[in-house]
């Protein structure tokens, strides 16, 4: 009897030893582990090429157990969450973009040690845009210069301007105003000193828009390569500053640009340029729209030339004339030039719309410009409310104009006549409108967007 008492006393303190024993392993365990912690967050401050900061994660290890790492954009893991990383020497380090993050560690036997969390920050200017690497001005001109900052985070969206020549052109605020001849160029700087640079080139080859149908008519061969080149260019940095080929702005800016801002008068000059002529007459020297776009204004344009009967001669000079009207008569040369349907082709082209070989008026014949667009009769009660744009076409049969400018009173009309390429204005309210023009056609459709302009010059 005595003997099983001391047996079941043996088994009671052992059971007791073993059940301590677990409990201080369970405790020691416990201890250990919770002694693994994150003893710091680093970002380090430089940004990487794709944009991100590299984040480092220091682990309090003193057992050197393996330790692995996760950062989620979400407080709590979900089964998703399987891109841990082992820590190499106590470190984690992770490439990531700005936000607030959870850092998650746990130990070899998958247990969740730590959650911690941070937010990031990345501050710092990427690029910086401009709206063009070349200006061209006249004086009496400006141009507003615009930017466009590509960043990430908060940053300081101060822009320097600085003209390397002020007595050509001064800058205020990305505002370039000319103050004599020549060229330079503009420094643009951001706070993190990208740079970017812009020439501006100041010339007198053209003048600021004004109206003025009593200027001279082109001479003849007054121009150089170089001076039509140059007079090209602008064209064409007109055309992208309104918005880019095939807008409705861009059509604007080529009309007024020939009417308004060239300084000579372009001469009327019957038929010029249509190489399938009806039939009785024969065509003669074409004026470019055709072949090449810009001002036709030297004789290196002939290269662009085929099919002349006669000629060829440039805008200004010289060039035989067939036909018996308007005091025109046949056999005579006169000053080269465009017809009605010439400018509005050349105004269309070179805003990046062929309509190819057309001509004036809404005959029956399918290659009149007057058939583009949605046709509406001209009446008072149109005109006044209001539902026609400047860079629409107006006319009658037989003619073709373009809306180069509208006001509260008046329409402003972009046309060859007899005496030259002119804008003439009428008054809405007055009869002469409705003498001389029948119709007006909405180009909503034709043209691909609006792009930038104005209803005056």
């Amino acid at each position: 009897m005595e003997i099983n008492k001391k047996y079941n006393k043996l088994i009671i303190l052992s059971f007791l030893s073993i059940i301590i024993i677990l409990i201080f392993i369970g405790i020691t365990g416990f201890l250990t582990t919770s002694k693994i912690k994150v003893k710091t967050i680093s970002i380090d401050e430089t940004i990487n090429e794709d944009n991100t900061k590299t984040l480092e994660i220091e682990i309090y290890n003193p057992l050197k157990k393996k330790i692995y790492c996760l950062i989620s954009d979400k407080e709590k893991l979900t089964e998703s969450d399987t891109e841990w990383i082992r820590e190499k020497d106590n470190i984690c380090s992770f490439n990531v973009n700005a936000g607030k993050f959870y850092i998650f560690i746990k130990d070899e036997n998958n247990n969740i040690i730590s959650t911690e969390t941070d937010q990031i920050k990345i501050n710092k200017i990427l690029d910086l845009t401009l709206n063009t690497n070349k200006i061209y001005l006249t004086l009496g001109e400006t141009y507003q210069i615009k930017t466009e900052l590509t960043s990430i985070g908060e940053v300081d969206e101060t822009i320097q301007y600085t003209s390397l020549d002020e007595n050509i052109v001064t800058v205020t605020d990305g505002l370039v105003t000319p103050i004599s001849n020549g060229n330079t160029k503009i420094v643009v700087n951001t706070s993190n000193n990208i740079v970017k640079e812009i020439e501006v080139i100041v010339t007198d080859i053209y003048k600021k828009a004004s109206l003025d149908n009593n200027t001279t008519k082109l001479p003849c061969g007054i121009y150089s390569k170089e001076q039509n080149d140059l007079l090209d260019d602008i064209l064409k940095f007109k055309v992208q500053e309104a918005g880019g080929e095939g807008t409705r702005g861009a059509v604007v800016a080529t009309s007024r640009f020939l009417v308004l801002e060239f300084p000579y008068r372009i001469n009327y000059f019957f038929e010029n340029g249509r190489l399938n002529n009806h039939p009785g007459r024969p065509y003669v020297a074409g004026e470019g729209r055709y072949y090449k776009k810009g001002l036709y204004l030297n004789e290196e344009r002939f290269q662009y030339l085929e099919a002349i009967d006669e000629g060829p001669a440039t805008w200004g000079c010289p060039l035989m004339n067939w036909q018996d009207e308007s005091g025109y008569k046949p056999g005579v040369r006169y000053a080269n030039g465009l017809d009605c349907s010439g400018f509005i082709t050349w105004a269309l082209y070179n805003a990046g719309l062929d309509v190819g070989d057309s001509g004036a008026g809404d005959t029956e014949r399918t290659d009149d410009i007057g058939d583009l667009g949605k046709h509406n009769e001209l009446t008072k009660d149109f005109v006044l409310n209001g539902s026609y744009k400047v860079g629409d076409l107006i006319g009658r049969d037989g003619h073709i104009a373009l809306i180069a400018g509208l006001d509260e009173e008046n329409i402003y009309i972009a046309e060859s006549l007899v005496g030259g390429v002119v804008i003439k204005s009428f008054a809405k309210n007055g009869s002469e409108l409705y003498k001389l023009y029948s119709f007006i056609n909405n180009m909503d459709e034709y043209y691909k967007e609006e792009g930038n302009y104005t209803n005056m010059w």
